[in-house]
């Protein structure tokens, strides 16, 4: 049972991620059935290993629900762009910011050169999860926020700045939204089984493009920034799109019922 509601919450937890995609991509490519659930089906992938392998299980079986949402999101984000960048092959012509990666806005016409680049990238972000560092007090839950917020700042420097120029206020946004939301994580904290310094980062990720994405896509309601100004949109899609945002509404009522509910409070 342990294992069926843990892996329930990774399903939900990617759902989250293709609904805020399927919402700001929708006007420009119309609704994809087959490829709306990736996101649910690459959480389910990164999940898999490490509740089965010796070398990850051990942390993941000590976390709560809530910090496994953020994880495997975090995660999963991670790889998505790596994905993207260096191992998916498709027309560019449609994107403003071109998502295959491109060496300081040049592109990079080897594809062999991509995919052992992206290799190592993708081996690299499974080392993390490996640093054991238990991560304790406050401000060190703060530090890592604010870290974490410039790691994932500097990816989106590189892959926009080329195209839309470097903004520094737009840099510091995601280590600011992190720093603050931090105590949410620290008060989940087990001082008996304290977080190590990898999953914290990526729990951290997770929770960056959870509240960012939620504030572009769903307040601020910026069209998709990837594709080229002057493709046509789909009024269709623009119509019925609302949908996406009322079950990601319900998602995060149902996370902020389980939050309380591992406070203590429910």
């Amino acid at each position: 049972m342990h294992f069926a509601i843990e892996f329930a919450v990774i399903v939900v937890s990617g759902a989250y991620t293709s609904l805020w995609g399927a919402f700001k991509d929708g006007p420009y490519e119309g609704f994809k059935p087959k490829t709306f659930p990736r996101s649910v089906y690459f959480h389910i992938a990164i999940f898999l290993p490490l509740y089965f392998l010796p070398i990850f299980s051990a942390h993941v079986g000590h976390l709560g629900l809530i910090q496994l949402f953020f994880l495997i999101m975090g995660i999963e984000r991670f790889l998505a762009e790596i994905y993207k960048g260096f191992f998916r092959t498709e027309d560019q012509s449609k994107y403003f910011v071109p998502s295959r990666i491109t060496f300081f806005g040049r592109y990079v016409e080897s594809d062999l050169l991509r995919y052992g680049v992206g290799t190592v990238i993708v081996a690299i972000v499974f080392a993390f999860l490996l640093v054991d560092l238990p991560i304790t007090g406050f401000w060190s839950y703060l530090a890592v926020a604010y870290a974490t917020g410039c790691i994932v700042a500097l990816g989106g420097a590189y892959k926009d700045a080329p195209f839309e120029g470097f903004k520094p206020l737009k840099f510091q946004r995601s280590g600011t939204v992190l720093a603050v939301l931090s105590p949410l994580f620290y008060s989940l904290a087990d001082p008996e089984n304290p977080l190590p310094l990898g999953f914290l980062i990526y729990m951290n990720g997770g929770l960056e493009r959870f509240s960012v994405e939620y504030y572009k896509t769903y307040i601020q309601r910026n069209m998709s920034g990837k594709f080229r100004p002057d493709l046509p949109r789909i009024q269709e899609q623009l119509d019925t799109r609302e949908r996406f945002h009322y079950a990601a509404l319900a998602i995060i009522a149902a996370l902020a019922l389980l939050y309380a509910h591992e406070l203590g409070v429910l």
